[in-house]
């Protein structure tokens, strides 16, 4: 892991260097908060293990930079300190320190650390990859989604043209017997036929109006609510049977 340290003090900087060294890791060194800061805008550490107080830029403004920096990637930072007490600790975790070492460090002490410091970051990779995949899953599902509903406007749409162009011919037919003369048991059943007939074209519209509309515009749906009683007056009034014969 690539690792930066930031610290004014240069044999601090050689035993930190050379303790994260010997675990593996590739070091980059800066003597001062601006310097460390430069580095890491430049190459991303992921993990900065620094001295609280340095010249220019200390090590709690150094972690809010980083902090406000937008990177999908987490930065693990650590704060160098020989400062005690729960008032500076909690200063720091509110600036965005992750962990403290106190000043002297220990190699085993140090070792730790970083081990938690590697163990937290594995983590937020994986998550990250995590949800990098659902993203895209997500992606997928809502474009295969786009594309059936398409397809199920389509059909819907050439479903509704379909019907409309016989029931507009049962409909004309019914108009022409309603022209002639007819029994009032004929006549009430012509009434009934284009009032059936008229209820189902209403309906067939209004399919092809839902298949030419976005999922939330639906609010004519609502309105034809208001007249739809209406409409189904027909329903009360069965066809009689045998109307066509003579009276």
């Amino acid at each position: 892991m690539n690792v930066l340290v930031a610290d004014d003090d240069g044999v601090t900087r050689l035993l930190l260097s050379s303790a994260l060294s010997k675990l593996g890791h590739q070091v980059q060194e800066a003597e001062n908060g601006r310097d460390a800061l430069a580095l890491w805008e430049r190459e991303h550490q992921r993990l900065v293990i620094s001295d609280w107080v340095m010249p220019d830029i200390d090590g709690l403004e150094f972690c809010r930079k980083i902090r406000a920096h937008t990177s999908s990637n987490l930065t693990y930072v650590i704060l160098l300190t020989a400062r005690l007490g729960k008032a500076s600790y909690l200063e720091a975790m509110e600036a965005g320190v992750d962990d403290f070492i106190p000043k002297p460090f220990e190699k085993e002490q140090l070792a730790a650390r970083v081990r938690v410091a590697e163990r937290i970051l594995g983590l937020h990779e994986n998550l990250r990859i995590a949800n990098g995949d659902l993203e895209n899953r997500v992606l997928e599902r809502t474009a295969e989604l786009q594309k059936a509903l398409a397809v199920k406007a389509e059909f819907l749409s050439r479903a509704s043209h379909e019907l409309r162009t016989p029931m507009n011919h049962m409909l004309g037919f019914a108009q022409l017997l309603e022209m002639g003369d007819l029994s009032r048991k004929q006549e009430k059943s012509v009434r009934q036929i284009l009032s059936s007939g008229s209820h189902l074209l209403h309906l067939i519209d209004r399919i092809l109006a839902v298949s030419k509309t976005e999922p939330d515009d639906l609010s004519f749906l609502k309105q034809d609510q208001v007249t739809e009683s209406a409409e189904n007056s027909w329903e009360k009034e069965p066809l009689l049977a045998g109307s066509w014969s003579s009276s």
